[in-house]
């Protein structure tokens, strides 16, 4: 389905209606209208989005069009960063989505097409997550911090409070996490989990990465890690 049939089916929500009526068919006089009395013209705004073809959605769709245009807080000195970063998994998940979408029509197997609808819908729910936060900030200018960078952005701060000793634990566990996951993988026994596990595991491999960043930086700055200060904080170690 196409965003506009996505939004009738789940019940043509007014404020992603308008998001939808700027990029197909851009009403000005119309957004002012339901923006000023939602009740009075949502209908109209249905019909409006609902009179759009398929291949008018498609071809709009599928041209570039720069993030700051729809959200122009992320060139603002004071947008979150990790909305930034969100910003480049946006365009990642909206060229894969493109790029198996298309691949849709080629299918030759059920197999196949299974496989291919799958990593459409994975692309597509990523992108709405990201849009999810992007909305949730141009209307409120606060985070609404669902999305899982959020939760690796909270933990690379909590690393850089950790003891030595403690992120040689924690390397070593991500590094069992990450053979276990790469295993699994491998195998190929649960397709249906297989894009979960890909996720998870480039999230496990990011982490041991900002890991082991943070303890050359620590032997950089304290050569070879004596015993008597092995249980240092790495950010002071950093600070030093």
């Amino acid at each position: 389905m196409t965003e506009i049939e996505q939004w009738l089916r789940s019940g043509a929500g007014v404020q992603e209606g308008l998001r939808l009526l700027s990029i197909y068919k851009p009403n000005p006089y119309l957004a002012r209208m339901v923006e000023r009395h939602p009740a009075k013209y949502r209908d109209l705004l249905i019909r409006t989005l609902s009179g759009v073809g398929r291949v008018s959605v498609e071809q709009t769709a599928s041209r570039s069009r720069p993030l700051r245009m729809d959200y122009p807080f992320l060139g603002d000195p004071d947008c979150p960063p990790e909305l930034k970063i969100l910003a480049a998994d946006k365009i990642t998940a909206y060229r894969g989505f493109v790029r198996e979408h298309a691949k849709l029509s080629s299918c030759t197997t059920l197999e196949e097409c299974l496989e291919t609808a799958k990593k459409c819908i994975f692309f597509y729910s990523q992108n709405r997550k990201i849009v999810s936060e992007f909305d949730y900030y141009k209307e409120h200018h606060a985070v609404l911090g669902k999305h899982p960078v959020f939760q690796e952005m909270t933990r690379r701060r909590e690393l850089v409070s950790m003891g030595i000793l403690d992120l040689e634990r924690r390397r070593q566990a991500l590094r069992d996490n990450i053979w276990r996951l790469r295993k699994q993988l491998a195998a190929g026994d649960r397709p249906d989990l297989a894009p979960g596990r890909s996720a998870l595991l480039e999230t496990k491999e990011r982490e041991l990465a900002e890991i082991e960043k943070l303890i050359e930086d620590y032997e950089r700055s304290c050569g070879r890690i004596p015993g008597s200060h092995a249980s240092g904080k790495v950010g002071e170690a950093r600070r030093s």
